[in-house]
């Protein structure tokens, strides 16, 4: 009886419990990994067990959740292991991780190998998300998308130079790195990143040293500056920031979500400090103004009470919405997932794990951040941000916003913008420096007049020791960009060459690769082995190498008017007189309208009985023949006393007249024949200006004694010795030229030492000094008895040289291109001209070129001429038809034909019969009047052409 009660009262016990159960089902444990340095660590550990507490309370189906929180250390990976196998063992069925990318990639091959879903609130490392981690999901916005974000922000504000400034986490390496590539991708050369600079973050920030790093961003005169960092380190970096003035005016701040997430990092024990205001910030966007948003704040600010609306960060928000996640996920499944406890060291697998997985990842969840819905890789499908500026007391507030979807929107266009940058000012920044307020300069210099040299009295290195071209330019600069410099001389006083043996420069080129200074700031000239390891700026002068050379008396040159032209071409002209002076005698006895054909053909074609009647007219009317229409016969012309007007040996002397500007009695009366004198004069002149100006120059030349106009011909004679500064750039010049003469001239050059002993050189005479042509000019001002040979051989430029990717090029080429616009740099020349004003300007005297004009230089002349007689030609045919449309026909000769035919058959008898007589008394008298004897018939004598003077 006794056992009956016991087994009653044992089944009784049984069935309560097995009620009790079924009322109170067993919680799903959800596993929790918050590391001990997480800024949110307190508020953390309190919305947590809020957040599991929110869900039981709404539960509809019986599913319930148990927060199992672990805390590691995130320096220690023993401690983050040891966490996570904790939860493992507690039979976790998921697991938020409020932490940063540094360690979710470890959590998630842990956990991801026994196929527990592990849900990142914070990460953003999109790399961390790798095949073998299928089990991970980033409830964060992944990097790209901030960098995104930030490119538009920059575009926006026309900022295209940045310096980058990050942890050397993965967090701050990862965010670096995809800038990077955004920055190729999308903007190329448009974008200029100044510097990129790590810091180690290793140790509390509280201990840390960040100066050295931001001497870095100092220099690189960046005004736009990207903090990519965890919050625990912006306080710091921002600090030390400001007290080297990289937070004044003109600065522009963003920084990313890792430190607006959690503002209050920032603070000092609550104190927000004034130079954080005007900072820009990348946030991750919440819809704050949302209806679940504000009701989950009112409920949990009321339930905390040590929880502020501050305390509220993204990061812990979307910790919040994890856990809704996982339980909405587990209410889904009706609570049949099954439970499974497994152990790290174990190679069991959590066999609901996958399906899990896959009902969390197709979820479309509307949390308290927003809508939230994921790829099949577990990354968020959309991203979003918030823009906003920090304004006191101690906020940010929103100024635009970003989404993956339609980009940037900023609530005001950048010229009237509501954001306040740093300085208190509203106006954006340019973005770019314009001085070098605080900068202190090392300038490389040495002594080179007039571009830089020492006062005579002054013994320091002080700059106001200083004085010449270079340092009054320097000045200038210091006035405009407000920077403090000193002069750093080279201890061997070159400027730099590169040693074949030992690989290194020497000079000023090399202290400044060493570090010794900033930048060379002297007559330094551009070439090409110097820009393989410096770069220079813009050119603040043009130069070239030049020969100077003193002048001597020469030897007499009785004949010396006669030099400048060859003998080939004294021939030529001289070929050329005696054939324009034939060629116009033709014309005259050619052409109808000469005086010689207007005459002969008279005297061939008149009829006595007509010419007598001609005649007697004319007496009677007291008019010319010639003023008669349709004249038949011009015989009375033949009476003129001008028979001889254009003889061969009047037009020699016509034509030699023209050569010393003087005419003659006798013209050309035909248009041919004038056609060819004016042909011919202006030939004369340009012959007479070109012998006028090389005898010039010949004069001159015979006057300085000097026989070589270039380079070359130093290698063809021995009368003169030539030499260079050793080491100096006109030698590498010349010996890297392509023609192999200056590579001779080179190797034949005598190497000095400086340039007081190169003039030296040059006034003992009978010496060839090859130098920079500013230099020369500067040595030989008011030194007129030197002269330059030829002009110079290679130009080139001079500038200052900067170490490669400097930070000061474009200020530097900003104010050298003013100053050159201005005409800064001619007027500094002059004022160090030091040429007495009684002396006049000797810098100019130049031999040029002592060549004699030869053939090929004057065929055009030559060519011109032939042109004159081709043309004269043409006139001439067309005088003749013209002169026969004119002639009256008779009987055998009515066409034109037959009268042209006449005309020349008439010429050819001329030619043939009496060109070469003298025979002409038949017709004339002693008194030089024609007798005209005409038989009664009317008929005129016998015509004999050697009867008329040759003309």
């Amino acid at each position: 009886m006794l056992w009956l009660l016991v087994l009653l009262r044992s089944t009784t016990l049984i069935s309560a419990e097995v009620t009790s159960l079924s009322q109170n089902p067993v919680p799903y444990p959800v596993g929790f990994l918050v590391g001990n340095r997480n800024t949110h660590k307190q508020t953390l550990d309190r919305v947590i067990p809020y957040a599991v507490e929110a869900f039981n309370n709404k539960s509809s189906n019986g599913v319930k959740l148990e927060a199992v929180i672990r805390h590691y250390d995130e320096f220690s990976l023993h401690s983050l292991v040891e966490a996570s196998c904790s939860l493992v063992t507690n039979g976790a069925v998921a697991v938020i991780s409020p932490d940063g990318s540094y360690n979710i990639g470890t959590q998630a091959d842990i956990l991801g190998e026994l196929k527990i879903p592990l849900i990142s609130a914070v990460a953003t490392d999109p790399h961390i998300k790798r095949a073998s981690r299928k089990s991970l999901m980033l409830m964060s916005p992944g990097d790209e998308y901030q960098s995104n974000a930030i490119l538009d922000l920059l575009n926006f504000y026309h900022w295209h130079e940045v310096s980058l400034v990050a942890s050397d986490t993965n967090y701050g390496i990862n965010g670096v790195n995809f800038f990077q590539q955004l920055l190729t991708l999308k903007s190329g050369a448009e974008f200029v990143i100044r510097s990129i600079t790590f810091f180690n973050a290793v140790g509390h920030p509280d201990t840390m040293g960040f100066k050295n790093t931001l001497k870095n961003v100092k220099r690189s005169l960046s005004r736009v500056i990207i903090l990519n960092c965890e919050g625990r380190y912006g306080r710091q970096v921002l600090e030390q920031a400001n007290e080297l003035g990289l937070l004044d005016e003109g600065h522009v701040w963003i920084v990313t979500d890792g430190i607006t997430s959690s503002p209050q990092s920032l603070s000092f024990d609550g104190y927000f400090p004034s130079y954080y205001e005007g900072l820009i910030g990348i946030y991750p966007h919440i819809e704050t103004k949302s209806h679940p948003y504000k009701l989950f704040k009112d409920k949990i600010l009321s339930a905390e009470r040590n929880l502020t609306a501050v305390s509220l960060a993204p990061h812990v928000v979307l910790t919040y919405d994890a856990v809704q996640i996982i339980g909405a996920g587990l209410e889904e499944s009706g609570g049949n997932v099954t439970r499974q406890h497994l152990k790290c060291s174990s190679t069991d697998k959590w066999n609901s794990g996958e399906e899990f997985l896959l009902s969390l990842l197709e979820r479309n969840y509307e949390g308290v951040t927003g809508n939230m819905t994921f790829r099949p890789d577990g990354l968020r499908k959309k991203a979003a941000y918030k823009i906003v500026n920090f304004v006191n007391p101690g906020l940010f507030v929103d100024v635009g916003q970003w989404n993956s979807e339609k980009g940037l929107e900023m609530y005001n266009d950048a010229d009237s913008s509501s954001v306040q940058f740093l300085g208190g000012v509203t106006q954006h920044p340019v973005g770019v420096a314009t001085e070098l307020q605080g900068i202190h300069l090392k300038l490389g210099a040495t002594e080179n007049r007039p571009f830089a040299y020492k006062s005579e009295n002054c013994t320091s290195n002080d700059i106001s020791c200083w004085k010449g071209i270079t340092p009054d330019i320097v000045a200038e600069f210091s006035r405009e960009m407000n920077f403090t410099y000193e002069f750093v001389e080279p201890s061997d006083g070159e400027y730099g060459y590169l040693n074949p043996e030992t690989d290194k420069w020497n000079g000023m080129i090399g202290d400044m690769l060493q570090g010794k200074t900033d930048m060379i700031t002297m007559d330094l000239s551009v070439s090409f082995e110097r820009k393989t390891h410096i770069d220079f700026s813009v050119a603040f002068m043009d130069s070239g190498i030049s020969l100077v050379i003193k002048g001597e008396s020469s030897k007499s040159n009785s004949f010396f008017f006669l030099s400048p032209f060859e003998v080939m071409v004294w021939l030529m002209i001289l070929a050329g007189f005696m054939a324009m002076s034939l060629i116009q005698n033709l014309f005259n006895k050619l052409s109808p309208y000469g005086e010689y054909g207007q005459r002969v053909h008279a005297m061939q074609t008149c009829k006595c009985g007509r010419c007598a009647n001609r005649r007697r007219v004319k007496v009677e009317q007291n008019i010319k023949l010639r003023d008669h229409r349709n004249v038949e016969c011009m015989i009375e012309l033949a009476a003129d006393e001008r028979r001889d007007e254009m003889s061969f040996y009047n037009a020699l002397f016509l034509n030699a007249a023209g050569f010393v500007g003087h005419g003659a009695e006798s013209m050309p009366k035909s248009p041919s024949g004038r056609l060819i004198l004016l042909t011919w004069w202006f030939f004369v002149l340009l012959i007479i200006c070109m012998y006028t100006a090389t005898l010039t120059a010949f004069i001159t030349l015979d006057r300085i004694g000097i026989t070589i106009d270039n380079a070359k011909q130093l290698l063809q004679q021995q009368k003169y010795s030539w030499g260079m500064l050793n080491h100096s750039f006109v030698e590498a010049l010349l010996r890297n030229n392509i023609d192999p003469d200056y590579k001779k001239i080179v190797d034949g050059a005598v190497k000095l030492a400086n340039m007081s002993e190169s003039i030296d050189r040059v006034k003992q005479g009978s010496f060839v000094l090859f130098d920079e042509t500013p230099l020369i000019s500067y040595e030989l001002m008011g030194e007129c008895d030197m002269f330059y040979i030829g002009g110079e051989i290679q130009t080139f430029d001079y500038a200052f040289g900067l170490p490669k990717s400097s930070p000061y090029v474009a200020l530097f080429n900003t104010q050298i291109i003013k100053l050159r616009e201005q005409g800064y740099f001619d007027e500094l020349w002059k004022k160090y001209d030091r040429t007495p004003d009684d002396l006049g300007d000797c810098d100019s005297h130049t031999t040029g070129s002592s060549t004699a004009l030869n053939l090929l230089t004057l065929k055009g002349l030559f060519y011109f001429l032939c042109f004159g007689i081709v043309s004269s030609m043409i006139v001439f045919f067309f005088e003749l038809i013209y002169a026969t449309s004119k002639d009256p026909p008779d009987e055998k000769h009515r066409t034109f034909w037959a009268k042209f035919g006449r005309r020349v058959k008439l010429k050819i008898e001329d030619v043939r019969t009496e060109w070469f007589s003298q025979s002409y008394n038949q017709l004339y008298n002693v008194d030089g009047e024609m007798e005209v004897k005409c038989e009664e018939n009317g008929t005129p004598p016998t015509y004999n052409p050697g009867n008329l003077t040759v003309l």
